[in-house]
């Protein structure tokens, strides 16, 4: 007996066995068509989510950059704050140091 081939295959005809093998042989390749579809959806799928999460990646770095620069924006105002607070008291202090020679000057 060949290989390959069933114990009923013997007693048909080779046109029909022929038959038989094209006709499995297409619904192989339509199978086969099915699975690269399916293949190729999901591929699309795969991109579809690589680009979203590369854009949340993208949004993500853009608020945390834009939270550093926020932060660094509120340190230099506060060390502007203190900078300007300290003045203040400054000019205070030397006012009423001006001020107390010229309370306690007898010449006045």
């Amino acid at each position: 007996m060949c290989e390959g081939r069933r114990l009923g295959d013997a007693a048909r005809p080779a046109w029909a066995v022929a038959a038989e093998l094209r006709r499995r042989e297409a619904a192989a390749d339509a199978r086969l068509a099915a699975a690269r579809a399916r293949l190729a959806e999901a591929l699309a799928e795969l991109e579809r989510a690589r680009a979203r999460a590369a854009e949340l990646q993208r949004r993500l770095e853009e608020t945390y950059g834009k939270r550093r620069r926020l932060k660094r924006v509120a340190a230099a105002a506060r060390d502007r704050i203190h900078e300007t607070r300290a003045r203040l008291q400054e000019r205070e202090q030397q006012q009423q140091q001006d001020q107390l020679p010229a309370e306690s000057d007898p010449t006045s």
